[in-house]
Formats: C-alpha cells, sequence, structure tokens
C-alpha cells in the first residue's frame, strides 16, 4: 500500500511540474510577444498619416523613411523568433498576414524593393523570412525542433539567428 502511495504522489508531482514549466514557457512567449507589439506601435507612431494611408507621394525624407526600414527588421526578427518557438500560431496567424500585406502597400512595397538590393549587395541583412512572406502571405516560419531541444533551452543559451552583420 505504501508503494502505490509513493507511486501516486510521484505521479501528482510529475504532473504538476509539468504543468508549472508549461505556465512558465507560455508566460515568457506572451512576453515576448507584448515586447515586439510596444516596439511595433512605437515604430507606427513615427509614421505620417500619409504613409499610414498607403498614399505614396513619392521620395521619402530620411525622418519617414527610417520607421519603415526599422519595420522590416522588426519583421525579419519576429520571424526568426517564430522560427525559435517564442511566438505563438495564433500571435503569428495575425503578425504573418499583417506583414505580407504592409510589404506590398506604398511606400513600404517601394522601400522593400531597395532594402532587397541592399541586401542581395551584402549592405543589410539577409532577409530570409521577408522575402518567403512576400512572396506567400501564408508562410510560416514554424519551430521544428524536438521536445528535448525545446525542453533545454534557457534564454542564455539561445541559437544563432542566421541574419548577417550590416556591413559598415
Amino acid at each position: 500500500m505504501e508503494w502505490l502511495s509513493l507511486v501516486i504522489t510521484l505521479l501528482t508531482a510529475l504532473a504538476a511540474s509539468g504543468v508549472a514549466i508549461w505556465q512558465v514557457r507560455t508566460q515568457r512567449v506572451r512576453q515576448v510577444e507584448d515586447f515586439y507589439i510596444a516596439r511595433y506601435w512605437s515604430l507606427l507612431d513615427r509614421l505620417s498619416t500619409r504613409t499610414l494611408r498607403g498614399v505614396d507621394a513619392g521620395a521619402l525624407d530620411e525622418e519617414e523613411e527610417m520607421p519603415i526600414r526599422l519595420y522590416f527588421r522588426l519583421s525579419e526578427d519576429e520571424a526568426d523568433l517564430r522560427a525559435q518557438g517564442w511566438v505563438s500560431d495564433d500571435t503569428w496567424r495575425d503578425w504573418g498576414g499583417a506583414i505580407h500585406a504592409q510589404m506590398h502597400r506604398p511606400p513600404f512595397d517601394r522601400l522593400w524593393a531597395e532594402i532587397r538590393r541592399d541586401s542581395d549587395a551584402g549592405r543589410d541583412y539577409e532577409f530570409r523570412h521577408l522575402r518567403q512572406l512576400w512572396l506567400d502571405a501564408a508562410y510560416d516560419p514554424a519551430p521544428t525542433r524536438t521536445s528535448r531541444q525545446w525542453l533545454r533551452r534557457t534564454p542564455w543559451r539561445r541559437p544563432p539567428t542566421g541574419h548577417r552583420a550590416p556591413a559598415p
């Protein structure tokens, strides 16, 4: 009878530990998502009404161009985080579709073409994920790691993101 009690206690402790790990992981994912949402809104605050409406009135000044360039880097980072398992399925469905749509609106589309040329010439990030999103609104860089890799993951031991450092 003691044996049965011990087994039940161990199974209960194991289940409670699993639930606690899952809850902490879910909370960390939400914190990452919230941080990137805040960054997105801070960039949007820097854009003019003309740009937000999608009106392309020709050349952008540097003050207007910078938030758009930063938006593309932010979007690439979000896709990279998705590939690493730090963005949930529901959030990526929203983000991926919105990024694709925004990339095809003026003046974002014109600036994206320029950024791709800079990237091809090695003057900017590779933008591997955004290149896929440009072509396919349903692109999902979903994580492909095993559950063992997922459990070993720690915030201080992240795998490389694959980004090249921008040229000086």
